[in-house]
């Protein structure tokens, strides 16, 4: 790690476009390292500046120079040009300026590393991310830094790994894949491109022949590709080279992406672990912006593509035209291309390919290039594009976003059910189409949502009234979607699990219900505590926020983890425990919470230690958020919890079963209740101060106080009974145990509407 003169304190890097998907990661990798990071972006969006604020980088609006302690270094993306006036000040104010690949190249070259380079035209994030899963996956704790950013928000985008290996992608664009040199190269495609830096193709295969000739190990690229094989079997090359078999999947022959670039990063992973047979991919979800689907419903589904060069776009459509898009889907399904260019000069050199490609789709939307900073060029708009299709009615100019909506309104979510068409809409692009894909895609999800859906039918008490909306998001990126929409449209939002401690009136709730059932927010993973020295045992179990906590509890259970066993026969969800601080025989969820990834009410996504929390007896006022709002708060997305110690399987599932045991004893689990209605006082028990009163037994309508335990309320008569009886007779029994001994219970299950 660097240093400033004798100053011993952590250097400090400067960091310009510190939310791009390439320089993001870098920084979070330099905190990994030590670093003192701060960075400046002219727009900053999540989720990459969630992952930078997490790792502790300083968004800084400015350079301030320190001369008793300069940064050692200012770096800036290829988006930050010469003249700009924050490059300027960094130069006159002496700081050293450097690229962003070249600090990349110092980096992974640094402390001894052994590097693995992921090059090629397409497709090295994706391999870059599936490479940096397999290698732990297979024993090798390697650090990596992406190009982008996983689907799955527990990954980051990099990180600094216990072994010596470090993974990253090496970008050709602007001339710096000349500053890197690898143990090991893995280069996916040559495809020519980057006509604004290099002058001709072969100047291009050149700079891949020069990072073969510094290889020192290996080289790995795919069989089938005639110009790798070329370019890796040239004079100066010494690193073995290691053709990889890819098989052709298809009608047309063409390779899968997906699957030529896990073989690759499996092939990869074989030779650095030294292991025999397949590993596993690890935990790879996927990568932003590659085949996002961002809505899906029966008849219309929108994906977003990052695929800007004809080969992309090409493998994208073919895969879109040969894949099922529904169990509804009929010969009249459409496929629709909205296509934003990426530079002028891409799209000079390449407007009749562009043309050609998009003929796989049924309809093509136009929209202008995206500059990415560079100046018009002649032939290299978007009308070049449009006139390369020679006037095929399938292709249609849009101006900009409130014309490609205009074009789009047609497309309904929820057409007559006896309509035959499914429709696909493809957003594809480098620029900003992202985010126009994102907006359309809020708006049919809108639109699409249920309304009016059982609630208190859903809940553990069975009674009360509906939900004004409903959805099951698939993901992090749907949930926050849902959430952002219903904030603008003054529409209050309640997460609910498994409906325990909760109460509906038979009024509803005029808002948003979301439930997180759907598979990614069910996992429940056991995990080495990172932390610890080699070999490292299993300590910690990692769980999304709809996990049950009888499944975490069972999944502790099987790996010998102690201190979980009071979770088992508590009818609820991870996220709905914390929420309210869920407990059973003295104990309490947050006494094993290692930290909580949660969606905080500004939107932001974050990741928080334990004691970030202000978790007391039954509640988390953090998350839960004001008294009395039980529909505010944060979201939690999945959390790390931490084993008391470890114990034999056996022994910790006869314990779970005891504790069930004793609650089927002591509990009316014979009858539909909302569990315990009060919090115990300090020092007291709510169950016992009813029945002092003599209120056991106590009916309102269908709902009566428990005779076995007086701190419930259940549903004796499911046929009669009401959510009106169940608050009336609940508040007949706190005002009864006031007037008789002066305590005022406090309600422990949450009222949600009314």
């Amino acid at each position: 790690m660097a240093t400033t003169g004798n100053d011993t304190s952590p250097p400090r890097a400067w960091l310009l476009g510190v939310c791009g998907m390439g320089m993001g990661p870098l920084a979070i990798f330099l905190r990994g390292e030590g670093w003192e990071v701060a960075g400046w972006d002219d727009a900053p969006a999540q989720p990459m500046s969630d992952f930078l604020r997490d790792a502790g980088v300083v968004f800084a609006n400015d350079f301030v120079f320190d001369a008793a302690r300069p940064p050692a270094l200012v770096a800036h993306s290829s988006a930050v040009k010469e003249g700009h006036p924050l490059r300027e000040r960094a130069a006159a104010a002496g700081a050293r300026l450097i690229r962003r690949g070249e600090l990349l190249a110092e980096r992974v070259a640094a402390g001894g590393r052994h590097f693995i380079a992921v090059c090629g035209s397409h497709g090295k994030t994706t391999t870059c991310g599936m490479l940096a899963q397999a290698l732990p996956a297979a024993g090798v704790d390697a650090g990596y830094v992406l190009g982008g950013v996983y689907r799955d928000p527990l990954l980051p985008p990099a990180k600094v790994g216990a072994s010596p290996w470090v993974v990253a992608e090496v970008d050709e664009s602007d001339g710096t894949i000349s500053r890197f040199s690898p143990e090991i190269t893995l280069a996916v495609n040559l495809d020519w491109d980057h006509p604004d830096y290099y002058r001709t193709e072969r100047d291009l295969e050149e700079v891949f022949a020069a990072l073969f000739r510094r290889t020192t190990g290996a080289i790995f690229i795919p069989e089938n590709s005639d110009r790798l094989r070329r370019l890796a079997a040239g004079e100066g090359v010494t690193a073995q080279v290691f053709a990889v078999p890819v098989t052709a999947a298809g009608d047309d022959g063409v390779p899968d992406f997906n699957e030529q670039n896990a073989a690759l990063a499996l092939a990869v992973t074989r030779f650095v672990a030294g292991g025999v047979g397949e590993p596993p991919l690890g935990e790879f979800s996927g990568i932003r912006r590659r085949q996002d689907t961002l809505f899906a419903a029966p008849h219309l589904r929108i994906l977003a593509d990052y695929a800007h060069h004809p080969t992309e776009i090409g493998a994208l459509l073919r895969h879109l035209s040969q894949t099922p898009r529904s169990p509804l889907s009929a010969p009249r399904s459409r496929l629709i291309a909205v296509f934003q260019p990426h530079r002028h000069t891409r799209t000079r050199q390449y407007a009749r390919e562009f043309a050609e490609v998009l003929k796989l789709a049924d309809e093509v939307l136009l929209l202008p290039v995206y500059s990415a900073g560079e100046s018009p060029v002649a032939g290299g708009t978007t009308s070049s594009v449009f006139d390369a299709a020679g006037g095929d009615p399938r292709f249609r100019l849009v101006a900009g976003e409130a014309e490609l909506r205009a074009a789009l309104s047609p497309r309904s979510p929820l057409p007559a059910p006896d309509a035959p068409t499914t429709t696909t809409i493809a957003f594809i692009g480098a620029g900003d189409i992202d985010r126009m894909a994102a907006r359309f895609a809020n708006d049919c999800r809108w639109d699409a949502l249920r309304r009016n859906a059982p609630f208190g039918a859903r809940t553990t008490l069975g009674v009360g009234g509906t939900a004004a909306f409903y959805a099951e998001p698939e993901g992090v990126d749907e949930l926050r979607s849902l959430v952002a929409d219903a904030r603008r449209r003054g529409v209050r939002v309640f997460v609910m699990g498994k409906g325990a401690n909760l109460v509906v009136p038979d009024a509803g709730f005029d808002g948003l219900l979301i439930r997180l059932v759907k598979p990614f927010w069910r996992r429940v993973r056991i995990r080495p505590d990172t932390a610890a020295q080699p070999p490292r045992s299993p300590t910690r179990i990692t769980a999304g926020g709809g996990a049950e906590l009888a499944a975490i509890a069972r999944a502790a259970a099987d790996a010998g983890l102690d201190g979980f066993t009071f979770l088992d026969g508590i009818p609820g969800t991870l996220g709905g425990a914390l929420r309210m601080n869920a407990g059973a025989n003295g104990a309490a969820i947050f006494e094993r919470v290692a930290e909580v990834v949660w969606l905080a009410p500004d939107g932001t996504l974050r990741r928080d230690p334990r004691e970030r929390f202000d978790a007391r007896y039954r509640e988390c006022p953090t998350l839960a958020g004001t008294a009395g709002d039980a529909a505010g708060g944060g979201i939690v997305i999945a959390a790390t919890l931490v084993a008391a110690g470890t114990a034999a399987p056996d022994a910790l599932h006869a314990a779970a079963r005891a504790a069930k045991e004793r609650r089927r004893a002591t509990q009316p689990l014979e009858f539909r209740s909302a569990g315990s209605v009060f919090k115990n006082p300090a020092g007291d028990s709510a169950g016992r101060l009813i029945e002092q009163c003599g209120l056991k037994g106590l009916r309102r309508g269908g709902a009566v106080v428990s005779e076995k335990h007086a701190n419930f309320i259940v549903i004796a008569d499911p046929a009669v009974a009401s959510a009106g009886d169940y608050l009336a007779l609940t508040e007949e029994v706190r005002r009864t145990v006031r007037e008789k001994t002066g305590v005022s219970l406090e309600l422990e299950v949450a009222v949600v509407g009314g």
